[in-house]
């Protein structure tokens, strides 16, 4: 027999967010015709339900901390904390979020290992008990203003494979964590585990392999001061679709349930992970509309209400979005630009779109996570407001 070589239908070869698209779009139509102006994020909560149930099916034995800093809308939070799910958190005002939600403080950890003073102190208040450190003097701040806390250390993990790497700014290198343990335990501060972070929008199973190897030894190291280690947090940054296709979910749970034999001499750890864009990001599709259109040295260009600053920071990071339009024009390749008057402002270059007019809509697509949140009214352009549906 022959084989079939055809090729998959159209709705099996989409991305995911394609599909989210399709769904989302004649709901985006109506609200454009009931008065919403772009630009705009619309979040699908079916959609941030769909990833939390997948991750609480896969890592089963896994307490999720929803990190609030990848979409801190209220609307957001309320799909979440109605589900069940905890917060991983780093200011007064993701924490005062929360509790006008009624999320009290046993939901919430914090694994920013550098917080102001009254962080802390509204910490002990509302009673989020686990805080993160990765030097003496967070040590010594935690031990003035809340000694009775309960103390992870955060790791760094190098990985350069993640589209937004985590490493440099925060956390300890393993010859580093022996001098801080002995000195938690000089200071008679409760060290209870560690977390580690391997990176943002990160496709590298071996970087948590490796991370994981480096906790076991962290683990050991406590125990010889008779510190029992018994918190185990693995982070977030698991990946999504973005223009290409992301890693499986499941060959990051498989890896990590085949990793956690190692501490089995630990007893009954507490697992936890914080996942932020996996859950969000897939979710959102931004609203933007095309506000000018040029032909510059041999290119093609249009111009967005939307740009780096106002909504779209990560694309200095390396994060490439899909953008789709309304237009059945031939599809050319332009380069995007924001609306402000900096030479900075360039949103994407050589996508292939149907030529878009001044005024069509232009849909971005996995804009969930980290875009309002990072996005300031630069040059007086606005970030765009929020719509869950």
């Amino acid at each position: 027999m022959e084989e079939d070589i055809s090729p998959l239908p159209r709705s099996e070869r989409l991305l995911f967010p394609e599909k989210v698209f399709l769904k989302l779009k004649p709901i985006i139509s109506n609200l454009i015709n009931t008065g919403y102006k772009p630009p705009f994020l619309v979040i699908d909560s079916f959609t941030i339900k769909r990833r939390y149930y997948e991750i609480i099916k896969l890592f089963p034995d896994f307490k999720i901390y929803y990190a609030v800093k990848a979409n801190d809308n209220l609307d957001v939070l309320s799909v979440l904390a109605n589900l069940g799910s905890n917060f991983e958190v780093a200011s007064i005002s993701e924490v005062v979020k929360l509790v006008e939600l009624g999320v009290g403080g046993h939901r919430m950890i914090t694994s920013n290992p550098v917080k102001p003073v009254d962080f802390i102190e509204v910490c002990r208040q509302i009673g989020i008990n686990y805080l993160c450190i990765d030097s003496k003097e967070e040590i010594d701040k935690i031990k003035y203003v809340f000694p009775d806390a309960k103390v992870y250390i955060r790791l760094e993990i190098e990985n350069p494979e993640s589209a937004w790497p985590l490493s440099g700014k925060f956390g300890l290198l393993e010859d580093e964590v022996e001098d801080i343990i002995h000195y938690a335990s000089r200071k008679k501060i409760e060290l209870v585990g560690l977390t580690f972070h391997a990176g943002s929008q990160n496709n590298s199973i071996e970087s948590i392999r490796k991370a994981l190897f480096v906790s076991k030894r962290v683990f050991d190291i406590a125990k010889k001061y008779k510190i029992n280690m018994r918190v185990l947090n693995i982070g977030g940054g698991f990946p999504i679709d973005y223009t290409e296709k992301s890693r499986n979910l499941r060959e990051f749970s498989k890896i990590i349930y085949e990793n956690l034999s190692m501490f089995s001499d630990y007893g009954d750890i507490s697992l936890q992970m914080e996942p932020g864009r996996r859950i969000v990001g897939e979710a959102g599709v931004m609203v933007s509309r095309v506000i000018g259109k040029s032909f510059r040295n041999g290119e093609n260009w249009i111009y967005l209400d939307v740009g780096v600053f106002n909504g779209l920071m990560e694309v200095i990071g390396g994060i490439n979005y899909l953008f789709r339009t309304n237009s059945r024009k031939k599809e050319k390749v332009f380069n995007i630009g924001g609306p402000s008057c900096d030479s900075m402002d360039i949103v994407a270059k050589n996508v292939v779109l149907s030529e878009p007019d001044v005024n069509d809509l232009v849909y971005i697509l996995s804009a969930g996570a980290y875009t309002n949140v990072y996005g300031a009214p630069f040059n007086g352009y606005r970030v765009p407001y929020v719509v869950v549906v």
